[in-house]
């Protein structure tokens, strides 16, 4: 069985066709990597050489890190690097990653903070005891303080994932495992997520419930791919920044177009199909936003004639007005208050998961004392409604 990684295991959860073509068949990518992989590895090769040097005593300024980073990245920057955000140019991306730079190195010197103790350092773990499920990976920067082993992760990604997000990571709880297999010291381990666009810092340790659960898991996904046999590939909106869609099978119809004359494009049925499709669309949008307004009209026709039924040339509009009982959303804090009192009171099964017309019935037949519908009232709200009917005027003569 093959040593498997987290970017192995993420690419398969990912697209199992993309895992096939990369590690099964070992096709090269027909496309460069993309410029935010791209600026990634320079920002860590950085950060590397700043930690790197500062262990033979060489303290680099911030000046000569940025010169480093811009030297790399013209001697390596390749035009068919993938730009996806049009709107964007090289010298974008290349500033932002001196910005990274920047605010790490003001963040943190006179970097003793900790003691490094491995840099891009690789490490193996077997995750059972016959090791037949191992997992490799590398660190990118290991250090000790104060009797914890921490591991460093530096993100160049967009924004500050969600707390939950970073507690489910499997990569960095992975190499918790490693850390403490290798070292025997290694009591505590915590994880060091340094998200440099937002120049912010966000540290987690992992129980040993957690570790366990995670081997689990990870063993049951390696599982998975060993006996998976179609591969099938997975639209996303990851699939603009794969370096496999000009042979995707997904993706074959843009690539053959791309290939094509201007009379063939043109001629395509996809390329007609796709044409007439938007067109109807739009025009489907403009005949809603017009309905609506013809609706609102009636409405207000209506209120001001005192009426509730407007006649036509062959339809009639019956317009109702009503009222409904309005309840907090599912992620409105008002929500979880008011199902700790309908559950406490016993009467949660009555109203089968807050139904708002189950709900509005039992208040409004009085199925409830008055003492546990004013406890619960506070919480709603009476919203009124609007709706417009039409029905087709009878003919002369018919019933």
């Amino acid at each position: 069985m093959p040593v498997y990684s987290h970017s192995r295991l993420s690419t398969f959860e990912q697209c199992p066709y993309k895992f096939k073509l990369k590690y099964i068949d070992k096709v090269i990518p027909p496309l460069a990597e993309t410029v935010e992989a791209f600026l990634g590895i320079l920002v860590h090769r950085t950060l590397e050489k700043l930690y790197r040097d500062l262990r033979f005593q060489k303290h680099n300024t911030l000046q000569e890190l940025l010169d480093f980073y811009n030297s790399e990245w013209r001697k390596k920057w390749n035009p068919e690097i993938i730009m996806v955000r049009k709107e964007y140019t090289e010298e974008n991306y290349r500033k932002m990653g001196e910005q990274y730079i920047r605010n790490y190195f003001e963040s943190y010197k006179p970097f003793n903070q900790e003691t490094t103790i491995g840099l891009e350092q690789k490490i193996k773990i077997a995750l059972d005891p016959e090791k037949r499920f191992v997992l490799q990976g590398v660190i990118d920067r290991l250090a000790w303080k104060n009797g914890v082993y921490e591991i460093h992760d530096y993100k160049t990604s967009f924004g500050l994932p969600l707390k939950q997000y970073l507690k489910e990571d499997r990569q960095l709880a992975l190499y918790t495992m490693a850390v403490k297999e290798a070292y025997h010291d290694a009591k505590d381990v915590e994880l060091v997520w340094h998200f440099l666009s937002v120049n912010k810092e966000v540290r987690m340790r992992k129980t040993e419930e957690e570790l366990e659960r995670l081997r689990k898991e990870t063993i049951e996904l390696i599982k998975t791919i060993e006996a998976e046999r179609e591969f099938k590939p997975k639209v996303s909106n990851l699939c603009d920044w794969c370096e496999f869609r000009p042979v995707c099978p997904m993706w074959s119809h843009i690539y053959k177009l791309e290939k094509a004359s201007v009379n063939g494009y043109l001629n395509d049925p996809g390329v007609k199909l796709v044409n007439k499709y938007a067109e109807l669309m739009t025009k489907k949008k403009e005949i809603e936003n017009e309905i609506e307004k013809v609706k609102e009209a009636l409405i207000n026709f209506c209120k001001k004639e005192g009426c509730n039924v407007v006649g036509g040339s062959d339809f009639n509009a019956k317009v109702w007005f009503g009222k409904t009982l309005k309840i907090p959303g599912k992620n409105e804090k008002e929500r979880e208050e008011l199902e700790k009192i309908i559950k406490a009171l016993g009467k949660w099964e009555e109203v089968s998961d807050l139904n708002p017309v189950l709900l509005s019935k039992t208040i409004e037949n009085g199925f409830w004392d008055s003492e546990t519908i004013q406890k619960i009232k506070r919480f709603l709200r009476i919203e009124e409604i609007e709706r417009v009917y039409l029905r087709k005027n009878q003919a002369p003569g018919e019933a």
